[in-house]
């Protein structure tokens, strides 16, 4: 079974937005839907390692902001990269209005949002299925939504080739036999035992360094989310990604 089939699902991407109390808070999902247009219903998926999914599920209240192509990696790594557990994510947060039933949404990066009151929750294991009719709604702009194809291909930050290792070059002097190595020779090196200077040092193009013993294979996997890259010999199965929490599952081998 091939587990990137599920990468060629179509997803949009929001900020889940609830409140307790006092406390405000947010996180990223994708996967919210309309569940029924007769009444009008929309459902979400919510990890339940989320703080977010822990407020919904006391207050049974939530709005969902549409994530547009406007959006900026800051926002996503904001609300997406850090915990309401660890930290108040509207504190210093200015981009938001709240909604007639008192909960943020966003007002920067978004072009739609909707306030939702629970009827009915279905448990799923890792996530809480929410499903509720929609309170009230408005069209904050009209540029398009971002998808989940769209994030990866313009807002998340591509990867950097990793730079070159400098080549390991011998030189050997001709006078007495003595060998440096390194990548250049400097132009004022002086042969520590004949003290002869550079110019009589020349470059064994045939005869490479000794070989070194061999260095376990260093792969490269990318978390599918968020970007995050592991390096090491294999991906341990109980991994977790520093940044956005996802499993190993949700990392993939980054080839050549």
């Amino acid at each position: 079974m091939n587990q990137k089939a599920m990468y060629k699902l179509s997803y949009g991407l929001f900020v889940l937005t609830a409140k307790d109390g006092n406390q405000d808070n947010g996180c990223i999902i994708n996967t919210a839907i309309q569940a029924a247009s007769e009444p009008n219903q929309m459902s979400i998926c919510v990890n339940k390692a989320n703080h977010t999914h822990d407020m919904i599920a006391k207050t049974g209240k939530f709005n969902v902001s549409v994530l547009s192509e406007k959006a900026g990696f800051d926002l996503f790594t904001h609300f997406g990269f850090q915990s309401g557990r660890e930290v108040n994510k509207f504190a210093d947060f200015a981009e938001c209005k709240r909604a007639s039933n008192g909960i943020f949404y966003l007002t920067a990066g978004t072009n739609a949002y909707m306030s939702v009151t629970v009827t009915k929750t279905v448990d799923l294991g890792s996530h809480t299925m929410f499903i509720g009719p929609i309170e009230d709604m408005e069209v904050l702009s009209d540029t398009p939504s971002a998808t989940y194809e769209y994030y990866h291909a313009h807002i998340k930050p591509q990867p950097k080739a990793a730079a070159a290792k400098p080549e390991k070059n011998v030189y050997r002097c001709v006078i007495c036999g003595y060998e440096y190595e390194g990548e250049t020779l400097p132009d004022d090196y002086i042969c520590p035992l004949c003290k002869h200077p550079a110019s009589d040092f020349e470059l064994i193009a045939s005869e490479p360094a000794a070989p070194k013993a061999q260095e376990p294979v260093k792969n490269v996997y990318r978390c599918i989310i968020c970007g995050y890259e592991y390096e090491g010999e294999s991906l341990p199965d109980d991994y977790i990604c520093p940044l956005c929490k996802h499993p190993a599952s949700d990392f993939e081998k980054v080839e050549g």
